[in-house]
Order: C-alpha cells, then structure tokens, then sequence
C-alpha cells in the first residue's frame, strides 16, 4: 500500500523535502506513520510535529485528502492516501 505525504511551511523544511511517497506494509494508522516519520526525520522534525508520544503539536493541521483529521480520531489510511502536514507559518 501507498501513501503520499505532503510538508508545508516548517515542517517541509525539517523534513528535506516537500513530499514523500511511503510504502506501508499492512493496515497504519495515520497516527502511527507520522510517529514513524518522526522516527525517520529526525529530533527538529519530532519537536515540531510531536508535544509527545501521544500528543501531536497543537498547531498542527493535518488533512487526508480534501478532510481536515483531529490527532484523537484513529484515521485508518487506504492505498492511494494523500496525507498533507501543515506546522504553522510565521511572518506579517
């Protein structure tokens, strides 16, 4: 199964790049890829994606699809998903 990840502001920046495709061995949840991508990206990435293990950072924004997702709602991802990350932006 295939995901697609999209970065934006910050986070595309932590990251090293702007998306990524991810092959998933079985059933994920949305919630579990992005402690994995924390995993893989490294502790800036973690500090602005991740409060905890268990919290994502609330400014975070995250959507599968067009659909806005809450981090306390298990969101079972299907082939073909295309999850965007969205940190805050800064500026004026």
């Amino acid at each position: 199964m295939k995901v697609a990840v999209r970065y934006l502001a910050q986070l595309r920046q932590a990251a090293g790049c702007t998306e990524e495709e991810i092959n998933l061995d079985g059933p994920c949840l949305l919630q579990d890829l992005l402690r994995q991508l924390a995993d893989r990206h490294g502790e800036h990435f973690r500090r602005l994606l991740l409060a905890s293990a268990d919290a994502l950072q609330p400014s975070i924004l995250l959507f599968v699809g067009e659909d806005q997702v809450r981090w306390d709602t298990p969101v079972k991802l299907r082939d073909g998903d295309v999850i965007t990350v969205l940190s805050p932006m800064a500026g004026g």
